[in-house]
């Protein structure tokens, strides 16, 4: 999943590491960053978002387990970005 926003680098990584924050206190996940890219990994799942100046760029895999709830975890992903890079 990708999107254009137009917050510049720092606001987008700082928007980046609250998600990622929120997703560790709510579901457990761990994060790290790895130059612009920002590695999530928890139980069943594991991704990444690049960050750029002007675009997100959001990977995610799902394990087995969390397969049958694919289009809605995706749903609320596009719907998480996309409210992000119109505000």
């Amino acid at each position: 999943m990708k999107r254009q926003h137009s917050r510049g680098l720092d606001a987008a990584r700082e928007q980046a590491e609250k998600i990622a924050q929120d997703l560790s206190s709510q579901f457990g996940v761990t994060y790290h960053w790895d130059d612009s890219k920002l590695r999530v990994k928890g139980a069943g799942a594991k991704g990444h978002m690049i960050v750029t100046a002007d675009t997100l760029d959001l990977k995610l895999e799902l394990s087995f387990v969390l397969r049958p709830f694919k289009r809605r975890i995706e749903q609320e992903m596009i719907n998480y970005l996309d409210a992000f890079c119109q505000s």
